[in-house]
């Protein structure tokens, strides 16, 4: 049977092998017999992903549904799947997929019970039901976020945390594995390089570790009470000495974009110089995410996307990459958009 498939012939399936990668699995675990287990356990079809199953279903009935619904295996093959397919079921998909948390197996059988059968958890089958809608990618960053994926248990990292190492101008540090955390690691080593390459680092934090590296000293010097006086506090803070500019830069993955509400609360805490200029930037992995919430972003405010990094959005019309704060009276425009 052909393995390396450029699309099937069902959309369902094509959409189930969409489901695997997102969620990080290896390529052999989305190749067609795993893409049909998969349509087969979910029991839907095309675009009707809100309806997935969470009924147990056993490898003698995987394989019926598949041969009812996707004969000669899909029309890769000359012949549908036989019940001596069964065990290649168990061990070359089911069992994994049970180790990285996606399914389970009904209780109170032994493993190798030919009765046995399986599912998928309320935790996976919650994340699945999302795909195809507009919050899709917040919830499988949510997802990803608490679930280690099944390609990093096969590099026996379930008790080491790989994470992210990072240099930057002469600090280095780690962060714990996440979207988030990799979208940080972006823009200190992407963003920050292309756009302000002398910047000195003040501030980044961890879901682990909120003070990862915080230079007091210096942001008491330059009137920074960000984090004294208010807990809406950026994600990362550069202070670039040569342009004398403050950059506050949220890593947004599913909230945090600053709005209106968030950018006059942080300006009332900021105790700057008047001859410094304050950059509100919030950074995204993708442009489809940052369109999601674009309305919300405030006017003034600058908009990064790491997917196109040499480029920014300035949302304003006069001015590019920060202002002084006495620019406006009330610290930010809440202009209409347009």
């Amino acid at each position: 049977m052909k393995q390396n498939v450029d699309k099937y012939n069902y959309d369902e399936l094509n959409e189930a092998r969409d489901i695997l990668r997102a969620i990080g699995m290896p390529v052999e675990l989305y190749r067609p017999r795993s893409v049909m287990i998969f349509a087969a356990l979910a029991r839907v079809k095309s675009g009707k992903w809100k309806k997935i199953s969470e009924e147990y279903m056993g490898t003698h009935d995987m394989i019926a549904y598949i041969n009812a619904n996707y004969p000669n295996k899909a029309g890769l093959d000359k012949s549908d799947y036989s019940e001596n397919s069964r065990e290649s079921f168990r061990k070359d998909t089911v069992y994994p997929w049970i180790v990285a948390g996606i399914l389970e197996a009904k209780p109170g059988l032994p493993t190798n019970d030919k009765n046995n059968s399986y599912r998928f958890t309320s935790v996976a089958a919650g994340l699945f039901r999302h795909y195809g809608d507009p919050d899709w990618e917040d919830y499988l960053t949510a997802y990803l976020e608490n679930h280690q994926t099944y390609s990093d248990l096969q590099k026996q990292a379930k008790d080491i945390d790989l994470g992210y190492e990072v240099d930057y101008n002469g600090l280095s540090f780690h962060l714990g594995r996440s979207a988030h955390n990799k979208l940080q690691k972006l823009i200190l080593e992407r963003f920050a390089r292309i756009f302000s390459s002398k910047a000195e680092l003040l501030y980044i934090g961890d879901t682990k570790d909120k003070d990862l590296c915080k230079n007091d000293e210096r942001m008491k010097e330059l009137g920074i009470d960000v984090f004294d006086k208010t807990a809406k506090i950026p994600d990362i803070v550069l202070f670039d000495n040569d342009k004398k500019r403050l950059l506050l830069i949220e890593a947004y993955s599913s909230t945090g974009e600053f709005n209106v509400d968030r950018v006059k609360e942080i300006k009332k805490a900021l105790n700057v110089s008047p001859d410094i200029e304050v950059a509100f930037i919030t950074a995204f992995s993708t442009t489809r995410k940052m369109l999601q919430v674009y309305k919300r972003i405030a006017w003034d405010t600058d908009i990064w996307v790491s997917e196109d990094e040499t480029h920014m959005t300035h949302k304003n019309g006069d001015h590019f990459i920060g202002r002084k704060l006495n620019d406006d009276d009330d610290g930010i425009k809440n202009k209409k958009d347009k």
